[in-house]
């Protein structure tokens, strides 16, 4: 079986952790306590943020990959 592209995968990771960071911030929204807010505030907000981070990182690489973006050695070189 053929492994997906690295950034598939990455992609992947970031749907997963901004799946997970929902499914806590609703726990939240349902069932309010201060000790599930403060953890919220602390692991919710920083799942949010890697999973922004992987998102941005694995759509950059996309575009690279297809040749889409004006920077990066995928690029050829062509001579005016």
């Amino acid at each position: 079986m053929r492994q997906p592209p690295t950034r598939i995968s990455v992609l992947r990771m970031a749907v997963l952790l901004a799946a997970l960071f929902e499914l806590f911030a609703l726990v939240v929204l349902v069932r309010f306590t201060p000790i599930l807010f403060t953890l919220f505030m602390f692991f919710g907000e920083l799942l949010f943020g890697v999973a922004l981070l992987l998102l941005v990182g694995a759509v950059l690489a996309d575009l690279r990959a297809k040749q889409l973006l004006p920077w990066g050695p995928d690029r050829p070189e062509t001579a005016p």
